[in-house]
């Protein structure tokens, strides 16, 4: 059997593939038969392989079939490759909108290399030993619990941030701000919050450590919930990587929240040990509902509690627009972007540019207006002169950028037809904006035509 390269789109998956009950002759049958028992275990190996590339140790085989490359052994990775390169085969809404986060966040690979069997039967033989056990030596033997423990004895930074993000949302299960800041984290910052609380400064600042098996506090989690707040507030808005890479970036960041971080007084006698919780699997804000340890502070209760951040611009209140801004402003905070995310992108872009537009006109702004990144720009230096306030800096990076949320992404929401946005982005482009459009309405106020 010979090595070679195939591109992920000329692969065929197996139709006959021993997985299924009944023959898979086309693609998307074939994703969805996999996707059908257990569908988040097929995207877990999709973000996997977005992040780490395919697996270098094991590779799929093919054989030709009709003159067509036909995966025998690998399916589940070619079919994951093949999801995130094209997220419509996903029948699935949610499935298929994460396969599409996680191939927009990362370069995942859109070759790989296989081996080339001759026939079916040649390849028997290892497709035997790989998939049914260890076969009196000859097969797979599987490690121990205890050989497994001994492997994962190192931790890594981003796999203590995971396990900080699962005890703050425990702690705090009430605070939904938070448990939405968080969900924006995981997917966007986790690299940052991990580089973070890398540092000892930090971790004592905020007032917990890492033990092996849990978390050592030396607060009550009543006192740690304003700089936990803080911390994640900051993290899924303005504060990137590059501002926290060296020590003295992470020293000057924590004088930024010194008012929120928790006090000495308040320090226990004796630290208390919290132990690591069991279940990692679910999402954030599914382990948070699931915990019993008592939320603290609440933000509010009952029945009715309001859906703060579920919402277009949630918390922005502009007093100093016109009446008609300060209308579509309003009917676009009565969406709630999950259930409405076409037009809840559509809106959001709709408010920035009536926004900046009307502020444009009203003082004057006339030069390098014929694009909405240009008017964005305007209102940004005009509103914040110096580049001073940090609660902009992520509007000017994705306004004047070309990244994966810059305007050209509000554009395409209103005019491609083929663009399905995603939750978290909406989410996202929300949050960001918000601080812009309440300067630009003190501006506004402060500076009147």
């Amino acid at each position: 059997m010979e090595q070679r390269d195939f591109a992920v789109a000329d692969l065929r998956l197996d139709g006959n593939n021993p997985r299924h009950a009944v023959p898979t002759p086309t693609t998307r049958e074939a994703i969805a038969a996999l996707l059908g028992k257990d569908p988040e275990k097929l995207l877990r190996l999709a973000q996997d392989i977005a992040q780490k590339g395919v697996n270098p140790t094991e590779f799929p085989i093919v054989v030709y079939e009709d003159n067509h490359p036909v995966v025998i052994e690998g399916n589940r990775r070619i079919a994951a490759l093949k999801a995130l390169a094209d997220p419509p085969l996903v029948e699935e809404p949610r499935i298929r909108q994460m396969f599409a986060i996680a191939a927009r966040r990362h370069s995942y690979p859109h070759s790989v290399r296989c081996v080339v069997a001759e026939s079916r039967e040649e390849a028997r033989h290892w497709i035997t030993l790989r998939h049914t056990g260890e076969n009196e030596g000859v097969g797979i033997q599987p490690w121990t619990t205890e050989q497994k423990t001994r492997f994962a004895e190192k931790k890594t930074p981003t796999e203590k941030a995971l396990r900080f993000m699962q005890q703050v949302s425990a702690w705090y299960s009430a605070d939904e701000k938070l448990l939405q800041d968080i969900e924006i984290v995981r997917s966007t910052r986790l690299t940052t919050l991990a580089r973070l609380l890398s540092d000892p400064k930090v971790r004592n600042s905020l007032g917990f450590d890492f033990r092996d098996d849990g978390i050592l506090a030396e607060y009550e989690p009543e006192a740690m919930h304003n700089s936990v707040q803080r911390l994640f507030s900051d993290l899924a808005t303005h504060l990137s990587v590059s501002r926290v890479k060296s020590k003295d970036q992470r020293s000057e960041y924590l004088g930024t929240i010194k008012d929120d971080l928790p006090q000495n007084s308040q320090r226990l006698t004796q630290p208390r040990f919290v132990p690591k919780q069991k279940t990692a699997s679910p999402p954030v804000a599914a382990q948070a509902k699931s915990q019993t340890v008592p939320p603290a502070r609440p933000t509010s209760s009952g029945p009715n509690r309001p859906q703060q951040d579920k919402r277009v611009f949630q918390n922005v209140v502009m007093r100093n627009i016109s009446p008609r801004t300060a209308k579509v402003l309003n009917e676009a905070k009565k969406l709630v972007i999950a259930e409405s995310p076409n037009v809840a992108a559509i809106m959001i872009r709709a408010v920035i540019d009536i926004a900046v537009t009307e502020a444009a006109e009203r003082q004057g702004w006339r030069r390098r207006q014929d694009k909405l990144r240009d008017r964005i720009g305007v209102a940004l230096r005009h509103i914040d002169p110096e580049s001073t306030d940090r609660k902009l800096d992520e509007a000017r990076r994705m306004s004047q950028n070309d990244g994966a949320l810059s305007v050209k992404n509000l554009h395409s929401f209103m005019h491609q037809w083929d663009v399905h946005p995603m939750i978290v982005d909406i989410t996202t482009l929300s949050v960001v904006y918000t601080p812009m459009l309440l300067k630009l309405d003190e501006y506004l106020g402060e500076n009147p035509r």
